[in-house]
């Protein structure tokens, strides 16, 4: 069993999205267990001063560990940078593998994901994470499926489709493996969603390359 932590905020909690990856590892065959500690519009930064984070890293016994900064605004590199080495060093020696959940431009400001884009990509090459480089796949999505809405309606969060777009953005660089085609009728999540929507995210992320 794969268990896994995600640290971050509502970019995280928005349509319970780790249940989201939890279920994509089922009906893949895995078993996955998930935890949370995401607080709306907190920073890394801020979680590495949270006892409950270096509880969980130190005692939860965690496989992976899923970070997601401060996105609207964003506050660049060195602000990512320095949180992610703050959460990694609250780990101990025993330290879960640590994965960036790159996260997307508000629908009115998609220039500044070049910013967010770069900044996660440099940091997960320095400090050696697995990178979720969901923002980008936001992109490639939107321009191949412009009639499938991927943002809430305050058009920063995501709707149901962009929280699984997320979802399995993080499930293919944690598990590796192409995302399951079964049926998710027994999914407490996936269930719910429309299913025309779910399965045409699912098959755009089975068929792209996601970038590592």
């Amino acid at each position: 069993m794969k268990n896994i932590l995600f640290i971050g905020n509502s970019h995280t909690y928005f349509n319970d999205m780790p249940r989201m990856v939890q279920e994509l590892a089922l009906l893949s065959g895995h078993t996955a267990a998930v935890t949370m500690l995401s607080h709306g519009g907190k920073s890394l930064d801020w979680h590495a001063a949270m006892e409950q984070t270096a509880f969980n890293l130190r005692y939860g016994d965690y496989d992976f560990c899923v970070l997601q900064d401060a996105a609207h605004p964003f506050a660049g590199y060195e602000a990512l940078s320095d949180g992610v080495r703050k959460i990694r060093a609250l780990a101990g020696e025993n330290p879960p593998q640590f994965v960036l959940y790159m996260t997307w431009a508000e629908k009115a400001k998609s220039e500044n994901q070049a910013e967010m884009t770069a900044a996660y990509r440099q940091t997960a090459a320095e400090q050696d994470l697995l990178l979720a480089p969901v923002g980008e796949q936001w992109q490639q999505f939107r321009a191949a499926h412009p009639e499938t809405e991927l943002y809430f309606t305050d058009g920063a969060h995501a709707s149901p489709a962009g929280s699984l777009l997320a979802a399995c953005t993080i499930y293919t660089a944690i598990f590796d493996k192409k995302l399951p085609l079964t049926n998710p009728s027994e999914s407490m999540v996936l269930s719910r969603m429309d299913a025309e929507t779910r399965d045409k995210v699912i098959r755009f992320c089975r068929e792209d390359v996601i970038k590592k």
